[in-house]
């Protein structure tokens, strides 16, 4: 029996669109500006897998009144398995070889991409999607194709369920709809505000809703019934004005916003899906012009390796960009990057995707079997070597994921406490900062307070050295949102004799309102705001409002770290971020500065 989805008319335009959909996660991943919204790139994904593989199964009981679920999932596993497998025993055998530190955080990692629970194995692990200072995995891409294996594992059973129960398509509509909707709000409503958003991004109930919402376009849309044969002139004019607003405004999207906006979770995910639907739609259709426009060869390229592409080129950057260049841009190294994911995209497409999808395992394995003759060409012997080179790194895989070649752990120079507080001192009148500026006047507070994160653990020392009255309060991936309870703890300090130092924004966005809720707390106090230096995404979005919230109280300072600290890499370490001695002595500096301004003012 021929498998039903070849029947299937090919759609060139839709290969443009999965093009388009893998730049814009590739851009986004490289953090450049214009590709803030490039992690919807994900949701194109998730709404055309959804479409395809619902026409596929309609198509199916049409012809046949079942679903032939046996050849279906056959040739998903030929699709997926394949690509992902040889990837992650590459960049195991890679991390074995070349960065064997990072082997703890692959073993579990491994383990559940090849099992396709990637997505729930970061949630229960509390690994963060858009953090990237705690030793990043290589792998952290697998999470949508987890979520994309288990649509194709249960999508299938509950649709055979509704078709056999309900025997109306009308009615199974209603309910994938429903589906829809309480997924999106059930994203809504587990969105916190300024916490890390990674486990409604990361959840397949958080996020069924794109692939379901490609679901519904297959019953009203189906592909394998779409014909360019009578169709008035004003419906094929209202189709392409429909596909390029849609595709504008994709492109808006990508463009304006970003992963932290609460909008985002709230709704804003939804309608973008329901765009992507309109524009896969118009695309699918043989009359419309985008469809035609998306067809252009090179993006046809880039679209029929997109699976390859995006499963390689996270391992790519992470694994081959020093700390120092994250947020940064060395534009050789990546196009170098760029390069190297398109060649290894090649040639997973071409010796391993296409022959296993075609003719399958048993045919793929006699094929690429060893075989050595004295007489053979060049050729021959690359076929002779590669299997064996392959099977060198599967056992490095097997003995880096056991396991066996992990390293013995060393001490990080980065403290390791969770949670350290030193207690108030008596104040000493002998007490100075060593190398004090020349001043007739110094900071005169009976108690100061900080607040901070992991950087705040970095300025314990020099802090306390120049405040013997401080309390310091630092916590490792602390958001500011977990600061307001924080702060209810040191009620004693909003009162016009302290000063209060506040740095956060390292790990995260978050919203006017926190921050104005923070500051509240301490209404009365001196407080002194440290802008970000952290070169990731929301390092822009954090010090604009940090600046807006010092011009805005007269009771706040801001302490401009970002600008010393972008001229000055030699104070940080080499994720660019935490600081070193000297860069925490010369932030320390810098607020000392910052109280003699203020005690100068008033």
């Amino acid at each position: 029996m021929a498998n039903t989805q070849l029947q299937h008319r090919y759609v060139h335009g839709l290969d443009g669109l999965r093009a388009l959909a893998v730049i814009f996660v590739f851009a986004y991943h490289y953090g450049f500006s214009w590709a803030s919204g490039g992690f919807l790139g994900v949701s194109i994904f998730f709404v055309l897998s959804g479409y395809l593989i619902t026409s596929i199964l309609l198509k199916q009981y049409d012809e046949h009144q079942k679903l032939l679920l046996p050849s279906f999932f056959k040739s998903r596993i030929r699709r997926l398995f394949p690509a992902a497998f040889f990837m992650v025993v590459c960049v195991v055998a890679w991390t074995v070889l070349f960065k064997p530190s990072l082997l703890s955080t692959l073993q579990g990692d491994a383990i559940a991409g090849l099992l396709y629970i990637s997505n729930w194995w970061f949630i229960f692990q509390d690994v963060s999607y858009f953090d990237s200072f705690q030793s990043p995995s290589p792998i952290k891409n697998l999470w949508s194709l987890a979520i994309e294996e288990q649509f194709y594992i249960i999508w299938p059973l509950l649709l055979l369920i509704g078709l056999r129960f309900t025997r109306k398509k009308k009615t199974v509509l209603f309910i994938i709809s429903c589906g829809a909707l309480v997924s999106a709000l059930l994203m809504g409503a587990l969105y916190e505000p300024g916490m890390d958003p990674s486990r409604v991004y990361y959840g397949t109930d958080t996020r069924s809703f794109e692939l379901l919402i490609g679901c519904c376009l297959a019953f009203v849309w189906p592909l394998y019934r779409l014909s360019s044969k009578n169709v008035p002139s004003t419906g094929k004019f209202i189709l392409n004005v429909a596909g390029l607003t849609s595709l504008l405004l994709v492109f808006l999207c990508t463009s304006l916003l970003n992963e932290f906006a609460p909008s985002m979770y709230r709704g804003g995910m939804f309608l973008v899906s329901l765009n992507a639907a309109v524009l896969v739609a118009t695309i699918s259709h043989p009359s419309s012009i985008i469809g035609k426009l998306l067809s252009f060869k090179p993006l046809r390229w880039i679209g029929t390796r997109s699976y390859g592409i995006y499963l390689w080129h996270y391992p790519i950057i992470t694994l081959t960009t020093p700390t120092t260049e994250f947020g940064e841009f060395n534009y050789v190294h990546i196009s170098l990057q760029v390069i190297a994911t398109c060649f290894i995209a090649e040639i997973s497409y071409r010796f391993i995707e296409q022959p296993i999808r075609k003719e399958g395992f048993k045919t793929f394995f006699r094929q690429t079997l060893p075989t050595f003759k004295p007489s053979a060409t060049f050729r021959s012997h690359l076929k002779f070597a590669a299997p064996i080179v392959f099977v060198i790194f599967f056992l490095l895989f097997t003995l880096g994921v056991t396991g066996i070649l992990e390293p013995k752990k060393t001490e990080s120079k980065q403290p390791e406490a969770v949670h350290i507080e030193t207690t108030a001192k008596p104040i000493s009148q002998d007490n100075n900062l060593k190398e004090k500026e020349s001043s007739a006047k110094e900071p005169s507070y009976t108690q100061v307070l900080s607040i901070g994160d992991s950087v705040m653990l970095n300025l314990a020392d020099p802090l306390q050295e120049t405040y013997p009255n401080i309390v310091i309060d630092g916590k490792v991936g602390r958001q500011l949102s977990e600061a307001l309870n924080v702060a209810k703890n040191y009620a004693q300090f909003n009162e016009p004799s302290s000063a209060v130092i506040i740095q956060l924004g390292t790990n995260g966005y978050f919203t006017e309102e926190q921050l104005d809720e923070l500051l509240k707390q301490f209404s009365k106090a001196d407080v002194y705001l440290i802008n970000a230096r952290v070169p990731r995404q929301w390092e822009t979005e954090v010090n604009e409002k940090l600046e807006k919230a010092a011009k805005e109280s007269k009771n706040v300072m801001l302490v401009d770290w970002h600008t010393l600290g972008a001229n000055h890499p030699e104070y940080f370490t080499k994720d660019g971020v935490h600081l070193l001695p000297e860069g925490a002595e010369q932030l320390t500096k810098l607020i000392y500065k910052a109280m003699l301004k203020s005690t100068d003012i008033s």
